[in-house]
């Protein structure tokens, strides 16, 4: 027994992850609102809330893309798992996504209505919608559809036939980055696999308009970044 307790807690010190975790400190200038959602088959209530803000009781914030700059991988490392995004309730989930450019993902539709998801190259906040990268059917629930996004950047996603639908997707060069959840948490696919040293670790949320940015050492395979947004400062 006290040998196989010492192997689990071997196993648990010997795990490396490239963390970050993620809070906001104040209000933000831009509030969820209320506002209803008229259309049938959407399977929630008329009255929704924007999802501009997911944040938690201590500031904990979601949907923030974390990110290394420029990483250097050892060798042979594995292929970051695929993302998939899903139309439920006419909403999409997740509400922010973070893909490798060039790879494809899955798009389905949850619900039992028609949805579009019309793609847009997103250029800044005070700027009209940027160019058209596709816009995919979805006439019934169930059906699946494999999309992608071929240059590194920032997408909006929309559905023209409920207009409160947005998402955002960030495409990297690269597969070492993750989105935080709930708990304002994040660990990066492939960090594991980082050759020890110096990386430029990044942070973006849909509602600021600069990412925020510092420094890690990797040692390891592991390391970990804290990030907090200032509220006041928001879109």
């Amino acid at each position: 027994m006290r040998a196989f307790l010492f192997l689990l807690l071997a196993a648990a010190a010997a795990r490396a992850d490239v963390t970050a975790t993620v809070t906001l400190a104040g209000p933000p200038n831009s509030p969820d609102e209320t506002f209803i959602a008229s259309a049938s088959n959407c399977g929630e209530g008329s009255v929704r809330h924007t999802e501009n803000w997911k944040i938690g009781p201590k500031g904990e914030l979601a949907d923030v893309v974390v990110w290394i700059v420029d990483p250097r991988f050892g060798p042979n490392p594995p292929a970051p798992a695929e993302p998939q995004l899903a139309q439920v309730g006419c909403r999409y989930e997740p509400h922010v996504l973070a893909v490798v450019a060039g790879a494809p993902f899955k798009v389905r539709n949850g619900d039992p209505t028609l949805h579009n998801v019309l793609a847009r190259v997103y250029t800044g906040p005070t700027d009209p919608p940027g160019a058209t990268i596709f816009n995919l059917g979805q006439s019934y629930q169930g059906q699946t559809d494999e999309v992608q996004f071929d240059d590194p950047g920032i997408y909006t996603l929309n559905c023209n036939v409920h207009s409160w639908m947005q998402a955002w997707v960030r495409a990297f060069p690269h597969g070492c980055f993750a989105v935080t959840g709930s708990d304002g948490h994040a660990t990066l696919q492939l960090g594991a696999h980082l050759l020890d040293g110096a990386y430029k670790i990044d942070a973006w949320h849909p509602r600021f308009a600069q990412p925020l940015e510092q420094t890690i050492i990797v040692k390891n395979g592991t390391a970990a970044a804290t990030f907090q947004f200032q509220g006041p400062k928001s879109l």
